[in-house]
């Protein structure tokens, strides 16, 4: 699809790479000693995989991803750095064609670890083990860490360089000290790890909002995601959201406008009533596109830089705002969903949900208009 039908779409999304670009060197000056792989899941957290890829790959070390097929579609596109896949291989021939092209493996279960030791692979991979210390999703406890490392021992197929990654429950929380339990519990155990002659340990703690507030937790990798698209890091304000730039701005327009009466209401369900002579405005977004369907009264929007409400419930393709306190409105003026004037986390909050849902959730119909 060309730029010229792009744009005619009413509804888009405008992904800012010079944005992302610089929340990425925000993250390596917040650790300049560490390497810094930028976390593309998700469609980049819905920001367009490939073009995201491309405009860092001569900034990063590594990009990393959740399952084989994202590291697969990279690597036709033309993507050459190390790939690290985090849900790691589950079958012999992910294993080799992770060995193939230069995909990096997260290790989590003894299932892993025993296809690794029986499976040839052409070309040696590099393997991280995760160690769990209190998020209790996926992970090794430091036993079968230490096992796993001993059993793999001599095996020609695995890089000398092993990395050894935990991931945290509450680093988004400042007031919270469960991060600094599992920063302490993970150095406790590593510090008793040890490899084989040739073999080196390197380590990861630190994801986008440990890279920003706790220092304790940089070491040789740290693993920047939402960060990097500009979102809010934690609970409650931090400093490191004024240095981050939001990279989406998702944008619908006025296609309807009409008056309505005193006790009339507005969409499905009748969940909004209006308690006075009110103008409504009607946008060509809704579900379908990713705008939140529980969104509730009040959610803000901007329609030409002034804020006004959501009312009634959001349907899959429309959406309707009252626009009764604005100056003017007219058919085809632009509003803005979420971006760089309205924080994706308050109409989050809104939806009772997290900006990660919002981003991951602009849907493949919504034009990315990359910038």
């Amino acid at each position: 699809m060309n730029q010229e039908l792009i744009i005619k779409r009413n509804t888009y999304a405008e992904i800012d790479l010079a944005a992302i670009k610089s929340n990425y060197e925000f993250a390596c000056s917040c650790a300049p000693n560490a390497k810094n792989i930028a976390v593309i899941k998700a469609n980049a957290y819905g920001h367009g995989l490939i073009d995201v890829a491309k405009s860092l790959e001569e900034h990063v070390p590594a990009f990393a991803v959740a399952i084989m097929s994202e590291a697969i579609e990279l690597r036709e596109a033309g993507i050459a750095k190390p790939i690290l896949v985090l849900q790691g291989a589950h079958t012999d021939n992910e294993l080799r064609l992770a060995g193939q092209n230069n995909f990096w493996l997260c290790i989590y279960s003894a299932h892993q670890v025993d296809l690794v030791r029986t499976t040839s692979i052409s070309n040696p991979v590099t393997l991280w083990f995760k160690l769990d210390t209190g998020l209790h999703r996926l992970g090794l406890s430091f036993d079968a860490v230490e096992k796993s490392l001993k059993s793999l021992e001599g095996c020609p197929w695995i890089n000398e360089t092993r990395i050894i990654y935990t991931h945290f429950s509450c680093s988004d929380e400042i007031d919270n000290d469960e991060s600094d339990l599992q920063i302490e519990k993970f150095d406790f155990q590593t510090k008793n790890l040890h490899v084989e002659e040739g073999t080196t340990l390197e380590y990861s703690l630190a994801n986008s909002s440990a890279i920003a507030n706790l220092e304790s937790s940089h070491k040789q990798w740290n693993r920047p995601g939402i960060m990097l698209y500009g979102m809010k890091l934690f609970d409650s304000d931090h400093s490191s959201k004024q240095k981050l730039i939001p990279a989406m701005s998702f944008y619908s327009t006025v296609i309807g406008l009409r008056e309505i009466k005193k006790g009339e209401s507005v969409g499905y369900g009748k969940k909004w009533t209006a308690e006075k002579p009110s103008k409504i405005a009607t946008l060509a977004v809704g579900y379908a596109d990713g705008y939140p369907r529980h969104a509730k009264n009040g959610t803000p929007i901007l329609i030409n830089n002034q804020r006004v409400g959501l009312v009634g419930r959001v349907s899959m393709d429309l959406i309707t705002v009252d626009v009764s306190d604005l100056d003017n409105v007219s058919i085809g003026d632009r509003a803005e969903l979420w971006g760089k004037n309205l924080d994706a986390s308050e109409v989050a909050e809104c939806a009772e949900t997290i900006s990660y849902d919002l981003l991951t959730g602009v849907s493949q119909r919504v034009p990315r208009i990359f910038l």
